[in-house]
């Protein structure tokens, strides 16, 4: 029965012929697909470097026109200027030191060598004038004291007797029972005896005043402000002990260079400074020659008493005094926002040319030698009348052309 499935002419095999391409029929379809992508691959490619042309050419016109546009905004910004002056010298403030001393401080010792035998005061102590301080040994001087005295004793009955010796030779000599010159002898014995009292009672004068001065007494009030001996010290004379400072207002003294003196006058008011704090002052005198060590002029200044207990100002401290210094150097005054950096230390200003006719931008290198607070004083390559620009320099570049200046402060520095 299965063979009467099966057609007797094969058509059974013709079916599975037409599933299977040949091997022509594929080889066809492969070329053809290749080529189309090779030619997809060139129009891709075409397009992208036509592209990138087109852009290029479309950013670079772009970029000029927007350079061209930032140029004539800058060209046609307004440049604020001013006129330099050129000066010979500057003056520049100067800061000078001095230092706080008392208007009366003396180291005081005694007048005579000794021994100390006793110190009645201590440092810091307050004394008023004529109080005693310090005490000498008198031993020795009332020693000396006792013996006077017994020779002025002596002398004085010598004295006595010498004058009851003359009025009796004058009575012999008036009853002409002695020669005068026995009366002559006598009242020059007489003499002679109360010159002696003389000297005894100077000599106990004497001792008086050398065991008063055994006594160190304050010659003003003030304040005993360092001791420098102790009692049982032997000193000499002139040795100090003490130093007393009165009680009066504080001085300070002050160094001033150069001609910086002619700026001051004598009794006016001046504000030193003390620890960041002002101290008001008076000038009451000026040196009338240098100073030998340092070549200033010294200067003398009377503190404010109140102002000096405010601050706790105390001698052997410091202030300062800012006096007007005039230099020699040819520059001129410019706003510090008129500078910008340069190289090797200098700074750059920008200047308007007008040489060639149009309001060209030029630099010009010059040096800062004094700055305060916003100008400056520079020196170099400038000169008389040029116009300074005064700001906006971020804007501006050398050889640039520029059309709206406008000149703000002619005025001399």
């Amino acid at each position: 029965m299965s063979n009467n499935n099966l057609p007797s002419d094969g058509s059974a095999s013709e079916p599975a012929a037409h599933s299977h391409p040949s091997a022509l029929e594929v080889s066809l379809e492969n070329d053809n697909s290749s080529a189309a992508k090779l030619s997809l691959l060139v129009l891709c490619t075409g397009s992208f470097i036509l592209l990138v042309v087109l852009m290029l050419f479309s950013g670079d016109k772009a970029a000029h026109a927007l350079a061209d546009e930032q140029s004539m905004v800058i060209e046609n910004a307004k440049v604020n200027v001013q006129a330099l002056f050129i000066q010979e010298a500057y003056t520049k403030q100067r800061k000078v030191y001095g230092l706080i001393e008392s208007a009366q401080q003396a180291n005081l010792g005694f007048e005579l060598s000794g021994v100390i035998e006793q110190t009645l005061v201590s440092e810091g102590e307050r004394v008023v004038k004529g109080q005693s301080l310090a005490v000498l040994d008198t031993q020795r001087l009332l020693a000396q004291k006792k013996e006077v005295s017994a020779a002025l004793v002596k002398a004085k009955a010598d004295a006595k007797l010498a004058s009851l010796s003359a009025k009796r030779t004058a009575e012999l000599v008036k009853k002409r029972l002695e020669p005068e010159q026995r009366l002559d002898e006598a009242r020059a014995a007489l003499d002679a005896a109360n010159a002696l009292v003389n000297e005894v009672k100077a000599r106990d004068e004497r001792l008086d005043v050398e065991i008063q001065k055994s006594h160190l007494v304050a010659p003003f009030s003030g304040q005993v402000v360092q001791q420098f001996l102790d009692s049982g010290t032997v000193v000499s004379t002139g040795q100090a002990v003490f130093s007393l400072m009165a009680d009066v207002d504080l001085e300070a003294r002050i160094g001033l260079p150069a001609q910086s003196p002619l700026a001051l006058t004598q009794g006016d008011r001046y504000s030193l400074s003390f620890d960041g704090k002002a101290v008001p002052s008076t000038l009451i005198s000026l040196a009338k020659q240098r100073n030998r060590g340092t070549r200033a002029i010294d200067a003398l200044f009377v503190i404010d008493a109140q102002a000096a207990q405010e601050v706790y100002l105390m001698p052997g401290d410091i202030v300062s005094l800012s006096v007007d210094v005039e230099i020699e150097k040819q520059g001129a005054w410019v706003p510090i926002s008129a500078l910008s950096n340069g190289v090797r230390g200098l700074w750059t200003l920008f200047v308007i040319d007008k040489s060639t006719g149009s309001q060209v931008i030029q630099p010009r290198s010059v040096y800062v030698e004094y700055m305060e607070q916003e100008r400056a004083f520079v020196s170099g390559a400038i000169a008389q009348g040029e116009l300074l620009v005064i700001g906006g320099l971020h804007r501006l570049t050398p050889n640039q052309i520029v059309q709206n200046v406008q000149v703000i402060n002619t005025a001399r520095n």
